[in-house]
């Protein structure tokens, strides 16, 4: 069943990357400019632990979680890259 028109449908991610409890997930965005399809990739930060035996997320980060958030961005960043790249090779 479609979504109505003033309710978006949920933007999952098209690829997560995780490593001790810290997640970067790549997202596509598509808008359009001047009449053209436009597609972008946005990045969310993310770090889990458990509360009270219920796993929460936040995107606060402690001096030995920064290693391992730049880890998962730089593999967030070579990932949108390649589709970039895949995407303009078709085009040609």
């Amino acid at each position: 069943m479609a979504q109505p028109k003033n309710q978006a449908a949920p933007n999952k991610p098209v690829k997560t990357f995780r490593l001790r409890g810290i997640s970067a997930s790549v997202f596509l965005n598509e808008t359009y400019q001047e009449g053209q399809p436009l597609r972008f990739y946005k990045v969310s930060l993310q770090r889990a632990f458990r509360q009270n035996g219920e796993f929460k997320h936040n995107s606060s980060f402690g001096r030995d979680d920064l290693p391992v958030a730049v880890h998962v961005l730089q593999q967030a960043w070579a990932y949108i890259l390649e589709i970039e790249n895949a995407s303009s090779v078709e085009e040609a």
